[in-house]
């Protein structure tokens, strides 16, 4: 099953700007991102980020929401994660015989 996520996060909460500061309570960069390759339950189809808002966006594969919500579990501490159930469009297209017509 297909899942578009959309994360937000704030500039206080922030792990970038909170690194920029020197807190030595945020995590390293190499682990707060680490979700961006997903796991053996969750494959990340497509992962991008809109810096200025500090809002993620990822299309991921897995067969069970809760194991979303798990790799994303991070972000959660953040902000709000929105995680929403979707059809691939063009799988459909093709599975119904009308792709190039």
């Amino acid at each position: 099953m297909i899942f578009h996520v959309m994360a937000q996060h704030y500039w206080d909460t922030c792990d970038g700007a909170k690194r920029a500061k020197g807190d030595p309570g945020v995590a390293p960069r190499v682990d707060t991102q680490r979700w961006v390759e997903g796991n053996d339950k969750v494959k990340v189809l497509s992962a991008i980020g809109h810096q200025t808002l500090h809002r993620l966006f990822a299309i991921v594969d897995a067969d069970d929401y809760a194991d979303v919500q798990a790799l994303f579990t991070d972000q959660m501490w953040n902000g709000p994660v929105e995680v929403l159930p979707v059809n691939d469009m063009i799988d459909q297209r093709k599975g119904f015989g009308e792709w190039g017509k």
